[in-house]
């Protein structure tokens, strides 16, 4: 898998589809992209549930990633998808002492508020998942969110430095467990 350092940019979940990593980078195949910027996502909402309730998504600093692993199913994606917020987890509570971090499903929780937003789902070639990590919220966020800057004594290098080590810590997970089914003997 290639970790793949997008320019800053807007998300409005147009960017979730097959080959944003080779439009972006030329990397095809499995990719973790991530990059920097605000977001809004109404127009292009992946969640059903969302959509139907007429919901929508707003950030004013957040860090994305985009992770495309080919022929990947839908509950392979989902599990990719939940690994990789564990992972988020994982390096969030080195620096949040003092806080209830936890995973409820896809999200990242932080006293009970949002840290973050994550969709999985599929195109004609592959699993598609988009994670975005508050940094900042600022006004109009539809739910009770939180961002790193609220809790993490980080300044800017160390918040790029965060997106940095969890797409590459994904990467190195992902091929070690492919890694692993090609090692052993079927019976």
């Amino acid at each position: 898998m290639e970790v793949v350092k997008v320019r800053s940019m807007p998300y409005d979940g147009s960017q979730l589809h097959h080959a944003f990593a080779y439009e972006q980078a030329g990397e095809l195949g499995a990719t973790i992209c991530y990059f920097f910027g605000n977001a809004y996502v109404k127009k292009h909402l992946v969640d059903l549930e969302d959509s139907l309730a007429n919901d929508f998504i707003k950030s004013d600093e957040m860090h994305h990633f985009i992770i495309e692993i080919p022929e990947a199913t839908i509950t392979e994606t989902v599990v990719w998808q939940r690994m990789f917020i564990s992972i988020c987890i994982d390096y969030i509570r080195k620096y949040g002492a003092g806080h209830k971090i936890e995973r409820n499903g896809d999200d990242i929780m932080i006293d009970d508020r949002k840290l973050s937003v994550s969709i999985a789902t599929l195109s004609l070639f592959s699993g598609l998942i988009h994670v975005g990590i508050n940094a900042t919220v600022g006004e109009g966020c539809p739910v009770k969110a939180i961002g790193l800057s609220e809790f993490m004594d980080l300044h800017a290098r160390k918040h790029h430095q965060f997106a940095h080590m969890v797409a590459t810590t994904f990467a190195e997970e992902y091929l070690d467990i492919k890694d692993a089914t090609f090692k052993v003997i079927g019976v």
